[in-house]
């Protein structure tokens, strides 16, 4: 068995919350052997404490739209950097401040845009967009059989299919399984964060949910001098 989490957006309460969550399953006689996160740094306080976390405990992951943009920063020209939105721009530049040179390389030598594994016979591919486009597209829930088997065909080798998103969710089709864990680091409207187990021999999934300390998380939040806009976004998902 495997977890799998996305959009963790920095967030270190989130993750030994998760954590936490993990060895929960594991007392209950769950066999989880790996942890995979889809999407690491954005817009939450503490990047530095995360790439510890990660490294430490060993955990898969894949760059999100901030990850790659991180890495990529110092190559792209001022007209690139002036196309995304302003508080975006300023988290990529915080985020790159605050991990480091050895941060920085990190993500561009350790973080991959995918991952592919194979457990037993089943093969998976883990990838915090579309298979298409594995940073900037997008995987919609609620859609048509014919949305997802289109994504799924040209890949036939792959039994599961996991990718990042804010919603959780199960698509099958007769070319594979498509699961997305949902977000695990802040709050969406009406919704707590969650991720997948997944058995990979069965391909069964479970989602769970779980909560964490958001007051420890915005008092972190305003020290650091973030924008407002990110507290709404711990606490709804948006600035809305």
């Amino acid at each position: 068995m495997i977890v799998v989490a996305s959009n963790l957006h920095g967030n270190l309460v989130a993750l030994r919350r998760l954590l936490e969550e993990v060895e929960k399953l594991r007392d209950e006689g769950k066999d989880v052997k790996g942890i995979y996160v889809l999407g690491v740094f954005g817009y939450m306080p503490y990047p530095r404490e995360v790439l510890e976390e990660i490294v430490e405990r060993g955990i898969e992951v894949t760059r999100g739209r901030i990850d790659h943009l991180i890495a990529k920063w110092k190559d792209m020209s001022e007209e690139e950097k002036e196309e995304i939105p302003e508080l975006e721009r300023f988290v990529v530049e915080w985020n790159r401040e605050r991990l480091g040179k050895e941060g920085r390389s990190w993500i561009r030598n350790e973080v991959p845009a995918f991952l592919t594994e194979k457990f037993g016979d089943n093969e998976f591919l883990f990838t915090y967009g579309s298979p298409f486009d594995p940073i900037n597209g997008e995987v919609l829930p609620n859609q048509p059989s014919s949305y997802y088997e289109s994504i799924l065909a040209p890949f036939k080798k792959f039994e599961m299919f996991v990718v990042g998103g804010y919603e959780p969710f199960i698509a099958e089709t007769p070319y594979g399984k498509l699961v997305c864990p949902g977000v695990c680091g802040f709050y969406r409207k009406g919704s707590r964060p969650t991720f997948a187990l997944i058995d990979t021999r069965s391909l069964d999934v479970s989602f769970y949910d779980f909560d964490f300390d958001r007051g420890e998380v915005e008092r972190r939040i305003k020290e650091e001098g973030l924008p407002e806009d990110v507290v709404r976004i711990l606490h709804h998902g948006t600035v809305i």
